[in-house]
């Protein structure tokens, strides 16, 4: 991808993809989090861990596109991204491997909370 074609696509949608792929799998694992935490006195009360139990599952499906974000990026710029950096492109190309590796961290540490979900009750 040489040339103003690629910088326009790296200054535009490339740009949204990269930062998406970097930035949603903390949110959303921040997002299931809170949500939770603000579900748990409810489920308790009302008997409905069921609820608990799939509030991870968004959490896990913005992460998914988050990794197919970054991951669409690392594929279109593994080519072109040198070690020396410097350029747009290795910028960007360390970018998408960052998003890579977040969204890889964020879905363990999402998957990590269901394991008291599924064990514990929301009363315990």
């Amino acid at each position: 991808m040489g040339g103003h074609g690629a910088r326009h696509y790296w200054e535009h949608v490339g740009l949204m993809m990269l930062m998406g792929g970097v930035l949603l799998p903390p949110f959303a694992w921040l997002l299931e989090m809170q949500i939770s935490y603000a579900m748990v006195k409810w489920a308790c009360e009302n008997d409905r861990r069921d609820l608990l139990l799939l509030m991870p599952l968004g959490s896990l499906a913005i992460v998914a596109a988050a990794g197919w974000m970054a991951w669409s990026c690392w594929t279109k710029l593994r080519d072109e991204g040198r070690p020396e950096g410097g350029r747009m492109e290795d910028r960007s190309y360390l970018l998408a491997l960052a998003g890579l590796a977040m969204a890889g961290v964020f879905a363990l540490l999402i998957l990590t909370s269901l394991a008291p979900r599924y064990l514990l009750s929301p009363c315990e």
